[in-house]
């Protein structure tokens, strides 16, 4: 994930560990090397100096332990959230699971997974509580592929630490951008934000094809995230993802940033302004699949796709409950990175608002094509997006898969190339300002949409529904397509996200 983005101005076998061993058992790495080697390790962060029992912080701690991992190996965090005066792993810099050398098919646990680990954030920690690899020491990152991440819990701190300082820039001046090694030379650079987990791995953003399996050396393949709890995450994403073929399964995100923004409205998190959103889920790449997940109160959108091919978003359940949360989608397809979205699969999911008519609520429940968000306009266009390049207009015609030109304006559009599909199903949609919304989407495939239900439509902090937006202005309502307009579904323009 390069930004949660306004572009207006990103195994071995399963082992039974007991604690304070090391279990020798089936094949993997050894020595630290990036390597496989005859035996597979289980180590435990314990044995390396961290503690979940005490008040001190246990960073350097935990990548001591993750750096002697090798290949194939098992790094374990000590259970014990429901145990007694257990307070979790103490996290004062980001623990990077890859910081040295790219490395392959490694699991990171807890030793018991009925029973999770956890890991808070510190008040002074900059960046990302983790995060897949160091981009400022690893090479070759795209040779780092099946790295699992399962039953953990992860405290964002929102609580402690800031998005922004008191000059309302994300800069580590009175805030918790950052890191504690090289990684942040460009101000507002959204890798180092200060979310919860990131998992973003290598991908060849200028592949147009995204064909990850002719081209392995360059995008990080086979990542799972299963049955981890991510609660408080300040700002930019609870969970991201970027690579190819990699899942993210029964994950539970709780309170993940701030989405008031209405004049006189309080804040949900009071240490930041207007400004500190975040994303529940946020990914990159072809051949995903977002399934089961559970979203609570997200304050930017609860699922965003920035593209790819052949990716599956199905059964998950988003919600924004009483008080000033809100999102400005639940489920949102904006492939500002890989314009391509052929083989996409929207199915079986729940998006329901229940939040502040005033201060809050969701303002469109699943969003395909990027327009809602400023018409769709980038000024620094990636290479394998697609759209209207050199332009930005209310009426802009459908591009026909034609590519922006890197780094110049476009007015960018979700693209379902001929013979391919995209699959809109079984979702339902419930009291966001508009439930369904299809608005940018450059279709010379097929749309298969069916029983997609709507209930109750209602008024959110949508100030540009009030307003107008370009002059128009709109009231709570089931379903808006334009560009294309589709039978039954009311065709209106709405190129305002706020």
């Amino acid at each position: 994930m390069k930004s949660s983005i306004k572009f207006l101005t990103i195994f071995g076998l399963i082992i039974i560990f007991t604690l304070g061993a090391i279990s020798i058992v089936g094949t993997g790495g050894g020595g630290g090397s990036g390597d496989d080697s005859s035996t597979s390790v289980v180590l435990n962060v314990d044995d390396f100096g961290a503690s979940p029992w005490d008040a001190i912080p246990d960073s350097e701690a935990i990548q001591a332990c993750i750096d002697e991992a090798a290949s194939g190996d098992q790094v374990t965090f000590t259970s014990g959230v429901d145990s007694p005066n257990y307070q979790g792993y103490l996290i004062d810099k980001t623990i990077f699971l890859i910081a040295t050398i790219a490395k392959h098919q490694m699991t990171f646990t807890s030793t018991d997974p009925n029973n999770h680990a956890v890991l808070k954030a510190e008040a002074n920690l900059k960046g990302y509580v983790m995060r897949l690899f160091a981009r400022s020491r690893v090479v070759y990152s795209g040779d780092i592929d099946q790295i699992s991440v399962t039953h953990l819990d992860i405290d964002g701190g929102r609580d402690v630490r800031r998005c922004l300082g008191s000059d309302g820039i994300e800069n580590g001046l009175d805030d918790n951008w950052g890191s504690w090694l090289p990684e942040c030379t460009v101000i507002g650079d959204a890798w180092c934000m200060p979310g919860s987990v990131a998992m973003d791995g290598e991908m060849d953003w200028a592949d147009t094809n995204q064909d990850y399996d002719s081209n392995p050396a360059v995008w990080s393949t086979d990542m799972m995230v299963e049955d981890v709890r991510i609660m408080s995450t300040e700002c930019g994403s609870a969970l991201a993802l970027g690579g190819a073929h990699s899942t993210i399964r029964n994950v539970t995100i709780l309170n993940a940033g701030d989405h008031t923004h209405g004049v006189g409205c309080a804040s949900v998190d009071d240490e930041d302004g207007i400004g500190d959103w975040s994303d529940g889920i946020t990914f990159t790449g072809p051949a995903h699949i977002i399934t089961g997940n559970t979203i609570t109160n997200a304050s930017d959108v609860g699922i965003v796709f920035f593209g790819g091919k052949d990716t599956v978003i199905s059964n998950n359940t988003i919600n924004s409950t009483e008080g000033n949360n809100g999102m400005f989608a639940g489920i949102a397809i904006h492939p500002w990175i890989f314009g391509d979205i052929s083989g996409t699969q929207v199915t079986d999911n729940q998006v329901t608002n229940e939040s502040d008519s005033l201060c809050g609520g969701i303002h469109c429940g699943i969003n395909v094509g990027q327009h809602m968000w400023g018409g769709g306009c980038v000024t620094y266009a990636h290479s394998s997006a697609i759209g209207n390049p050199g332009q930005c207009i209310p009426e802009p015609q459908p591009p026909g898969g034609t590519l922006c030109s890197e780094g110049e304006l476009c007015q960018e559009w979700a693209h379902v190339a001929a013979g391919r599909s995209l699959t809109l199903k079984g979702n339902h949609v419930s009291g966001a300002h508009v439930n369904y919304l299809i608005e940018g989407l450059d279709l010379a495939g097929s749309l298969f949409e069916s029983n997609n239900t709507s209930n109750t439509p209602r008024p959110t902090d949508w100030e540009s529904a009030v307003v107008g937006c370009e002059g128009i202005q709109w009231n709570p309502i089931d379903r808006i397509a334009h560009h294309p307009s589709l039978d039954g579904w009311t065709d209106l323009q709405i190129h305002c996200e706020r």
